[in-house]
């Protein structure tokens, strides 16, 4: 069987309520101001560290790791309830999982996967596998985590599937084919740009290409 591997945030779930609202908890809770919504938005997809830094401007690599912590804590705690399910992402996952073995790989930690899968009623067992950013050095736009994927699982991955620009450079860089859905914050001429090798609309086109 061939390998798959998916993003989470905003590809087959829409997180983006239970972020906001755990982002801006951990702002307060570290004595900063909450952020704005669309400046969160429009980060969504990167590296957590990175996010957090952008949004408060700080350098110090130890309070930015106590504002990603507490973030990730509110995640798993109570705002895991408000991630829901993209439409067509169940029936798409059943029909993939008869001729695929199927990764996540995720810039949120494994605990917040499991807490979002929960919330989002989404069972865990369609997956032969969960990576989390704590399971690698390096998250996404590096290779790291489809790398991970490929070692654990003893499978080449046929395609990286993700809804921003770093689920496609990390996938060009870990020489996989990839495909682009404008689900989430990146248009698709953002997207086009990374030079997918597919773009879609919506999760179900998936099984049109695969």
């Amino acid at each position: 069987m061939k390998l798959i591997c998916f993003d989470l945030d905003n590809t087959l779930i829409d997180s983006e309520e239970a972020h906001i609202k755990a982002y801006n908890e951990a702002l307060e809770k570290n004595g900063f101001k909450k952020a704005k919504t669309k400046d969160i938005l429009n980060m969504m997809g990167m590296p957590h560290l990175e996010l957090i830094k952008k949004l408060i401007k700080e350098k110090n690599k130890k309070i930015l790791k106590k504002v990603s912590a507490d973030h990730n804590q509110a995640i798993i705690k109570k705002y895991h309830k408000y991630a829901k399910a993209k439409p067509g992402t169940i029936i798409t996952l059943k029909k993939l999982k008869k001729k695929y073995k199927i990764a996540i790989v995720s810039n949120t930690t494994h605990k917040e996967i499991l807490s979002l899968l929960k919330g989002a009623k989404i069972n865990k067992n369609y997956f032969n596998l969960i990576i989390g950013n704590d399971e690698v050095k390096h998250s996404k736009p590096r290779p790291d985590e489809i790398l991970e994927a490929e070692k654990l699982t003893h499978h080449k991955a046929e395609f990286m599937i993700g809804d921003s620009i770093y689920d496609i450079i990390a996938g060009k860089k870990a020489k996989v084919k990839t495909i682009a859905i404008i689900s989430g914050r990146y248009t698709r001429n953002k997207l086009k740009k990374e030079k997918p090798t597919h773009i879609i609309k919506k999760i179900k086109d998936i099984l049109k290409i695969i």
